[in-house]
């Protein structure tokens, strides 16, 4: 009976204690986002880029390109805590670990001209919005005497898939597939390390603001 109310209380203690981590991740996340937002950086210019592309259709073979331009990744601001924040210690240092997603990551090209050699060209936008994604957070309090530092450790989208895109129809729909997986290497080439830099200076900005040190044991 003894050790059943032991076990009840510290169940009941760490999971008061994974609510209070919880608060305070979510509280990182707000200021955050409003770091985001006051420095416009809800959007990112990304690089113009170009694929060769071939179809076979029958016994026609097609050769082109597309080119793409006017491009944004989006939105970091819709930044937000998916799964239970952890803390760990280990001597001097307290870390604190959790998952994170944004509710809307994609990217835009405002301008995209499909060309067939020799038969055609044809522009339109493209809009392609991940589906899948997770992000692993890491902030360290380390002690210093009687002082302490709270610092951002990592923050990377280290998984993602599931892209969907909207190329308008259109001729392109022919080679929409190949567009896709071109669109993919792209998204891993070029979007997720600018993604991952600009989220890991707003968070760094963002942590004085919460005051880490002096609302988690340590």
């Amino acid at each position: 009976m003894i050790k059943l109310l032991v076990i009840c209380l510290i169940s009941s203690y760490c999971a008061a204690d994974t609510v209070v981590l919880n608060q305070l991740m979510d509280q990182v996340l707000d200021s955050a986002r409003i770091v985001i937002n006051q420095g416009g950086l809800n959007e990112l210019k990304i690089p113009d880029s170009d694929y060769e592309w071939k179809y076979r259709w029958h016994i026609v073979k097609l050769t082109g390109h597309v080119r793409c331009a006017n491009g944004v990744a989006r939105a970091l601001s819709s930044i937000r805590r998916t799964g239970d924040t952890t803390m760990t210690t280990a001597g001097n240092k307290v870390i604190v670990r959790t998952r994170l997603g944004f509710g809307e990551l994609g990217f835009y090209f405002g301008s995209c001209q499909l060309k067939a050699d020799h038969l055609f060209s044809y522009t339109h936008d493209i809009k392609g919005r991940i589906g899948r994604n997770s992000v692993d957070l890491e902030i360290s309090l380390t002690g210093q005497g009687p002082q302490c530092v709270a610092a951002l450790d990592h923050v990377v989208l280290d998984d993602f898939g599931d892209l969907r895109v909207d190329t308008g129809g259109g001729p392109i729909h022919r080679i929409e597939d190949r567009i896709i997986e071109w669109l993919a290497r792209y998204f891993h080439d070029q979007i997720v390390g600018m993604v991952n830099k600009e989220l890991a200076e707003n968070v760094a900005k963002a942590l004085p603001k919460v005051d880490l040190c002096s609302k988690i044991p340590h």
